[in-house]
C-alpha cells in the first residue's frame, strides 16, 4: 500500500465496496442545497437514490471485511482497537490496511551493488472502515529530497485517525457529549 500508485480517492472508493457488501455506489460529495428560503426565488437541489454496480461478490467483500478488521484487532494499527463506542458503550468495529512507503530511486551495479540512491518521497497510509457505514483513507506524504529527513510509519495515519475519534463518534452517537473514547 505504502508504494502503490493508487491515488487516496481510489483506496478509499475501495473501502467503500468493502462496506457495501461488494457494490460499488456513486459517488456523493453534496446530499442537498438549499437557496433563498421564504423567498420567490426559493430552491431547493436533493440528492436522489441510485442503485449501485455489484463488482465483488458480496463472500469476497465479507472476507476482505474480516481481513481489515484482523488488521485493527491484531496487526498493525491495533493502536485503534476499542477506540470507538457506542452510546451504551459498546465497540464500533474499526478496520483498515496500513501502508508505509519509502520511494527512492536505486541504481544497481553489474553484481548487485548499490551504486546511488536517490531519495524521491515518503508516505504513512491508512485506509480504514468505520462500523457498517463509514470509510476513507488518510496520507501522510512529504515529497522530494525532504523526504529523507522524515522516518515515520504507517502508525503516524492511524494514530491521526485515532485523534479524530471525539470528532467521528459523533457520527455514531449525534448530539452526545459522553462518548467514550480510548
Amino acid at each position: 500500500l505504502g508504494s502503490s500508485a493508487d491515488r487516496p480517492a481510489a483506496l478509499a472508493e475501495l473501502m467503500g465496496i468493502i462496506v457495501n457488501e461488494g457494490v460499488r455506489r456513486p459517488i456523493v460529495r453534496v446530499q442537498s442545497l438549499h437557496f433563498a428560503e421564504k423567498t420567490p426565488f426559493e430552491t431547493r437541489f436533493e440528492r436522489r437514490a441510485q442503485g449501485g454496480d455489484q463488482v465483488l461478490p458480496k463472500e469476497v467483500a465479507a472476507v476482505a471485511r474480516r481481513a481489515l478488521l484482523d488488521v485493527v484487532q491484531n496487526g498493525t494499527a491495533k493502536r485503534l482497537r476499542d477506540s470507538l463506542t457506542d452510546m451504551n458503550g459498546g465497540s464500533i468495529a474499526i478496520g483498515g490496511k496500513t501502508g508505509t512507503g519509502d520511494h527512492r530511486f536505486d541504481t544497481y551495479g553489474a553484481h548487485g551493488q548499490l551504486i546511488s540512491s536517490r531519495v524521491v518521497n515518503r508516505s504513512a497510509t491508512f485506509m480504514f472502515i468505520l462500523g457498517d457505514r463509514y470509510f476513507g483513507t488518510l496520507v501522510a506524504y512529504v515529497p522530494g529530497e525532504e523526504a529523507a529527513k522524515y522516518h515515520f510509519t504507517s502508525a503516524l495515519a492511524t494514530q491521526i485517525l485515532k485523534n479524530l475519534m471525539p470528532t467521528l463518534a459523533n457520527l455514531f452517537n449525534p448530539g452526545t457529549q459522553a462518548v467514550a473514547c480510548r
